[in-house]
């Protein structure tokens, strides 16, 4: 009897077993309400498969206008989410540091390969634009959405704003040295740690961009203690590094990073609407809409801080959350494994 695992408009996704073959089970998967997700979806893994790179389930067959496809059964192991809700301290914070060695190893092994990724992706229904230019294109033609919220909370655009946009919009698009595969959906739920070490699920939103669009995950979207963040970033930049000289700048890396993260913080004010102000709503489970907006400026603020440039929007987002800490006071979210640390 088929197991399912999800259900959503997105995708269903189904364990079964195999009698009589050389697996016990494999996965099926079926997109249906955003068949771009999905193509995207087939299209990492089967990239992934034909490199023969060993970061998530190996992809068996598919069927693209049943919008069906099957996946190695990666088994039931725990995910980097339950372990950081458990109680295991050391198995916690283990767990972040391989994810981030994984994620260097899949970048620093994927540098180069945009031709090869390209040949996979376009011979499947095409996407509109690269995922990376989708990104660029999406932070500039939403420009007046940040500046929605400064009106709402009378803070003001600093000179160079849309300049600095600019630049941090060219970089996402052509991210010169630092163009790597990327899974695009970085979230502790979907690192799998298997008898094989961790590995990487639901490639709904991979594509070749800036690499360190993956690293936002442990750099800003998701709230760790400062000093394991530290320790993700320096086993991820010594990883990366093995590949990619830039990684070993100093500038460069600080660079890198400030872009990335100043994208990801314009970003979310763009895909929320100023009502946050009114009221507030979950984000993710156990952080509120609010945290996140504050803990997103706090991160960005922290990796501006080593580098230069982007004085305009990096005193805009100060103003803005100046502003917002007026406003709000809201508590801190740790992890259960990792109270301790904070």
């Amino acid at each position: 009897m088929p197991e399912l695992l999800k259900t959503e408009s997105r995708s269903v996704v189904v364990r079964a077993q195999v009698r009589g073959g050389p697996v016990p089970a494999v996965i099926l998967k079926h997109f249906r309400d955003d068949p771009v997700c999905g193509l995207d979806d087939l299209a990492g893994v089967d990239f992934l498969s034909r490199q023969e790179l060993e970061f998530g389930p190996r992809l068996l067959a598919s069927d693209v206008d049943a919008r069906l496809f099957m996946l190695e059964d990666l088994g039931r192991g725990r995910s980097l989410e339950e372990l950081l809700n458990g109680e295991d301290v050391r198995a916690a914070t283990g767990g972040l540091i391989s994810t981030a060695r994984l994620t260097g190893q899949l970048h620093a092994r994927t540098l180069g390969l945009q031709s090869e990724y390209e040949l996979v992706r376009q011979a499947l229904p095409p996407r509109p634009e690269r995922v990376r230019v989708e990104n660029a294109r999406f932070l500039l033609d939403h420009e007046d959405r940040l500046l929605r919220w400064l009106a709402a909370v009378d803070a003001k655009a600093a000179p160079g704003l849309h300049e600095d946009l600019e630049d941090v919009a060219r970089t996402l698009a052509d991210p010169g040295p630092f163009l790597a595969f990327t899974h695009g959906d970085m979230a502790p739920s979907n690192v799998l740690f298997t008898p094989s070490g961790p590995r990487l699920l639901d490639f709904e939103y991979a594509g070749m961009r800036h690499a360190l669009y993956d690293a936002l995950m442990w750099l800003v979207t998701v709230p760790f203690p400062d000093e394991l963040v530290a320790r993700a970033d320096i086993t991820y930049r010594i990883t990366l590094s093995s590949h990619c000289e830039a990684a070993q700048a100093d500038s460069a890396w600080t660079r890198a990073r400030a872009t990335v993260a100043l994208a990801r913080t314009v970003n979310l004010f763009q895909w929320l609407h100023p009502r946050v102000l009114e009221e507030d709503r979950e984000w993710a489970p156990g952080m509120s809409q609010r945290a996140a907006l504050l803990h997103h400026l706090a991160r960005c603020r922290a990796l501006l801080a080593p580098t230069e440039g982007f004085t305009g929007l990096a005193r805009t987002l100060e103003s803005l959350e100046a502003r917002l800490r007026e406003r709000w006071t809201v508590p801190s979210f740790a992890w259960p494994a990792l109270h301790e640390l904070e």
